[in-house]
This record gives C-alpha cells, structure tokens and sequence, in this order.
C-alpha cells in the first residue's frame, strides 16, 4: 500500500510540473513582451543648422529680427471679390443631408456672399495689426510670430510661453486667447507671448526641399526662441502644435520647462494600444469615469476616426493635387477648411445645415482664418508637412516612445477627435501632472473655448513652477482680527486654482459675497441668477461676485477643487469662486467670521444654510445680508443703493 501511494505521488507531482513550467514560460514571455513594447527609444539626431532655403546660400545671413505688417492689398482684394463674385454654380445639396456629405453648398453661398460683401477687409488688417508681428530668418527661411511684452513692474518675473497651432489653424487662432493670459495681479510673474506661424503656413516660408517633418519644424521653433534671447520657457499647443511642443519637450528638456496641450494624446505607442484594448472588458481600471463615453465603445471612436481622417491620407500622400484646386479656387479653400471647423467642434454639427458653424464661431473670426492662408497662398504647402510627418521614416522615430521628465499637463476638451486616459499619456510624460476635464468644447480650444483654456493654461504654469520650486503666488500675510477688521479689502483668501488673493483688488466694487454648493436644492436657480447678475452689471456697475464652496450643510459640496472647477465650468461660470472653506465654527474663514460679526442674522450670527448673501459697499463694508430663500435677482434693489 505504501510503495502504492508513493507511486500516486510522484505521478501526480509529474502532472504539476507541466502546468507549472507553462506558467513561468507564460509570465517571462509578458515580462518580455511588456519590456520589448515598453522599452523607451533612444533620441534621434538632430541637425540644428540644417538648411531649408533657396540656393545659393547665403553666406552671411540676415539674424535680425524685422517688424512685419499683415496687408491686405487691393490687388488681392479685388482679385479675391472677382473670383468669388464669378465662381461657377455649386451642386445643391441633397435634401436634409446637412454636413454629412461635406460642407453644404446652401450654406456656403452664404459664407462666400458675406466674404466677398461684408468682410470689412481694411478693419480686419488693423485687427491683425494690433498685436507686433515679427520676421527673422532661420536655417534659410523667413519665419512670422506675433510676439506681446507683458508691461508690468519690475519685481515682477517674466515667463516666456510659445503658442503653437495646428492644420487647418494659424496664429490667428490665439487673439481671443490673448486677453486671458493677460498679468494678473495675484501672481508674481507675466507672460511673454511667442506666437509664431509654423514653416509653411502663413506668413512663414516654406521649406524649399523634402524632409521637413515635425522634429525639424521643432527644431526650427527652438531657433527661434534662441534668436529672441529664451532659453528657458513654457511650450503649449493642440493638433501639430501638440506634436511639435511634444518633440520639443522630448528633445529639448534643458529648454522647456513645461508643456500644456490641448490634445493630449499618444499614437504610436503599443503599450497604449494594449491599455486601450484592454479598457473595453475592464474600463474602470483603464479610464477615468469623466471621460469613458468618450472612448467606448471603442468601434465608435474607430468608425469616427475612419470616417474623418480621409483629408489626412490625401494631405499624407498627394498634398500639391488638392493643394492646386484650394489655391485656384477661394471657394473651395473655404468650403475645405471650415468643413473642419463643423465636424471638428463636434461631430453632431454635420446634422445641422448649417454645421452650427455660427453657433461656435463668428464668421469673421472664421474667415480671418482662411485669409491668412488665401493671402500668404499658403495651403499647399502647409498640408505638406502631413507628408513629412506620416511616412516611414518620421513613424520610425516613435517619439511617443521616447520618454520625456519636463513636466507636462493636459485638458480634454468633450469633443476632440482623439481622447486618451492619463494611464497611457504617462507611458511616455513621467511628469504628467493633471489633467482637466471640460464637458463641453471641441478640437479649436483657442478659438472656441478661450476663457477656460487660458485660465487652465495659467493654472498648468503655476504648478510648472512650483514644479520646479517657484513659488506659485505672492506669499500669504497674516489674517487681519475679525473682531477688529474694518473692511473685508484687508483679508486674504484663495481661489479655486489655489492662488492666494488679497481682497484689496476688488476696492472700489460693489460685492456680493455668498457660500455655494454644488449640490443642494438651491443650486440651480442660484447659480443661473447670480451669472445674469454678473452679466449684467459687472461691466456697467462695477459690480463683483465672490462665491465660496461650503461642505458644512448636509454635505452638498463633497467634491475636491477640480471637482468644483469642472462643475463650474460646465455651468460657464462667470463671477469669481474661491477656495472650499468652512463659514461656521471655530475653523470658519476670518472673513465669514468678519462678515457674520458686522451683519448678524437672524436667530443667530451663525449661516444657516448655502447661498447665504452678503452685500458690500465700494469701501469693503458689509451693508446688508440675506438669507438662502432670498434669490440673487430679487438683490436688484438693494444693490442699487451702493452703485
């Protein structure tokens, strides 16, 4: 019995082996396979005086950098007028197909009558002008940017930021943009803007020879910020302008000092594809829950893909046939080009007859656009780099997986072509600090959603420099004595991005000052009432709203800052939101204890619920308050007291 079971024994030991070495054999060929698709790539080499020029070179190259004018000639125009006033007869449209089988001649007559009639081309060459434009010769070609000086004081730090656009974009996408990174007095640092027009588009020249890919486009943006004395800066941009400031954030790490994009994406990483596959059976453990609709189910995305990138695989392959017709014909440049701001903005708009093309843009600002390519006759060869950028060669770089330390933050905006989770863009940004969710916006972020984007670029900007060690803001003083205070000017607060403020900005408004939450019963009319508030009169009235989340009631404002920032944005928040505090208790803010000892309540100083409002005078007094049943309209009167 005995020698019977040790027999058992080793057959069954002999039957475990197997399974047994098939696992090791199974796990060493994933740790294999993942060290293989995972292994970074070496950086290629670079040739940082290639020449792109007409030949003979010069020998001795103008460096200078020379002041350029937009101009918008009366040759061109009348030429322009001419061959829109006699363009041919468009094809209709089939009946009710709106966008779906391209741009909707309907629709476009429209657009071409309005070009040739209405666009008012003297007051838009003074648009163009109203920034310092620049040009300045770089490896053989005349290379445009746009470049604004922030007027600050002394003490204050000035941070270089290059704006890099993408196809079918052009500097001029940026000017709304503009206004938002404008100095703001609660930081200890401005903006320098560069804004130049990438070789080939616009007023820049283009390369004369083959081989003008992303990486050289890349190089040449490095030039030029050594021409204009940066050697360190800020790098953002969506579309080419996330290829190209992401080369440079690869390439050159002892350069930039971070990199924000708008299209945060990987394309040529097997890793990500392998996480992106893996996302359709186990999507809670791949991507964030904000933005899974936007990937899966992943056929949709594919379909979407395959269906819009029938431009790219022309522009890839054979960019001078398309480029001949765009360039004979002002109508089809139009047509080609917005067709991309339709669909692009959101894929919904090719339903419309219209591709809610006015509902996103004014068509002023679209048709700026198109000018700048009519007028540098630009299209051609801006449609060349695609076919500098996807070919075998550029592909075989695989900078997607060359990692990169420079710290890097992405937003997502709800409709852009591509969108990828944080756990793939880390494969490659090994400093990939945020990312912010919109719920609304689409691929022209600059053009579309200026306010958000430029706020979220200042946000990015300010963590690269705590990143680095910089402080992020002016140093917080000491809280005033509630109990002694005299005007709420003489407190210090934080806003949402966490940014200490000083009240004393706002001397000279009239205030309301109100607890929020993002939950609660009151929420909706409150937060649409205090807007039309704001509209309203903060312009005309000098008027301020300042709101401050509060988790004390019922628990109706649980989430984080990028929570509440989110939620405000989807909500196109106007006033000013601060920081999550607590109005009650002993941890009650020193202002909220400031303003509930000078404006008791009724049965007690203590707030009772959200929207709790507080009216402050031009001097910083408290003059009145009022109760959450009280609605933000209904203030019009009492308001009007302290204008």
């Amino acid at each position: 019995m005995a020698e019977k079971s040790k027999k058992k024994s080793v057959k069954k030991s002999r039957n475990l082996v197997l399974p047994i070495l098939s696992m090791i054999v199974a796990l060493g060929a994933s740790y294999y396979a993942y060290y293989k698709l995972n292994a970074p790539q070496a950086k290629p080499q670079v040739d940082f005086n290639a020449y792109w020029g007409p030949y003979p070179m010069d020998q001795k190259p103008d460096v200078s950098i020379r002041p350029f004018s937009v101009e918008f000639s009366d040759v061109m125009i009348n030429e322009l007028r001419n061959l829109l006033l006699h363009r041919r007869p468009f094809a209709p449209p089939l009946e009710d197909s709106g966008f779906t089988y391209g741009f909707n001649s309907n629709f476009l007559t429209r657009v071409l009558d309005y070009w040739q009639n209405k666009y008012n081309f003297a007051d838009r060459e003074k648009f163009f002008n109203k920034y310092n434009h620049y040009v300045t010769t770089i490896q053989g070609l005349d290379i445009h940017y746009v470049h604004i000086k922030p007027n600050v004081a002394e003490d204050v730090e000035i941070v270089p930021l290059l704006l890099l656009h993408g196809w079918p974009g052009s500097f001029r996408e940026f000017y709304e943009l503009i206004p938002e990174l404008a100095p703001r007095p609660e930081h200890n640092f401005a903006l320098e803007l560069i804004i130049p027009s990438l070789p080939g588009f616009g007023f820049s020249k283009a390369p004369v020879r083959q081989g003008m890919g992303p990486l050289e486009v890349a190089v040449v943006m490095k030039n030029l910020m050594d021409r204009i004395g940066h050697q360190k800066y800020y790098v953002q941009g969506g579309d080419f302008g996330h290829n190209i400031g992401s080369i440079m954030a690869t390439m050159f790490t002892d350069n930039v000092l971070g990199f924000h994009t708008n299209m945060p994406i990987l394309l040529s990483h097997p890793m990500g594809t392998i996480y992106m596959l893996l996302g359709t059976i186990f999507p809670s453990y791949i991507v964030e829950p904000e933005i899974q609709d936007r990937i899966y189910p992943l056929s949709k995305q594919i379909s979407f893909i395959l269906e819009e990138s029938g431009y790219l695989h022309i522009q890839a392959t054979k960019p001078d046939t398309v480029g001949i017709a765009l360039t004979d014909s002002p109508a089809g440049l139009a047509a080609y080009i917005l067709e991309k701001f339709s669909t692009w903005t959101n894929a919904e708009n090719k339903k419309a007859a219209d591709g809610n093309l006015l509902s996103n843009f004014m068509l002023t600002h679209l048709l700026d656009n198109i000018m700048v390519y009519w007028t540098s006759n630009s299209i051609t060869t801006s449609m060349r780099l695609y076919a500098e950028a996807f070919n075998k060669k550029r592909l075989g770089n695989k900078f997607d997986m060359i990692p990169t330390d420079v710290p890097t933050w992405g937003i997502k905006f709800k409709h852009e072509l591509i969108t990828q989770p944080d756990i793939v863009l880390k494969l490659k940004y090994k400093n990939y600090l945020h990312t912010t969710v919109v719920d609304a916006g689409g691929h022209f972020a600059a053009f579309e959603s200026p306010k958000i984007l430029g706020q979220d670029i200042l946000q990015a900007i300010l963590t690269f420099r705590e990143f680095w060690g910089v402080s992020k803001s002016n140093p917080q003083q000491p809280q005033p004595n509630p109990e002694k205070a005299t005007s709420v000017h003489e407190f210090y607060v934080k806003d949402i991005y966490g940014r200490n403020i000083k009240l004393d900005k706002y001397k000279g408004y009239v205030l309301l000052i109100v607890n929020v939450a993002s939950q609660c019963g009151l929420t909706n009319k409150n937060y649409e009432q205090l807007n039309e508030l704001y509209e309203k009169y903060s312009k005309a009235r000098d008027f301020r709203i300042l709101a401050f989340p509060c988790n004390q009631f019922n628990g109706q404002e649980p989430g984080n800052s990028n929570d509440i920032v989110k939620f405000i944005n989807e909500r196109d928040v106007k006033f000013d939101v601060f920081e999550k505090i607590e109005v009650n208790g002993e941890n009650a803010h020193p202002l909220w204890k400031y303003l509930k000892r000078t404006q008791s309540g009724t049965l007690g100083d203590f707030i009772k619920w959200n929207f709790s409002k507080f009216i402050i005078d031009k001097n910083g007094r408290p003059v009145e308050r009022f109760g959450p049943n009280v609605d933000p309209i209904d203030l019009e009167p009492s308001l009007a007291k302290y204008w």
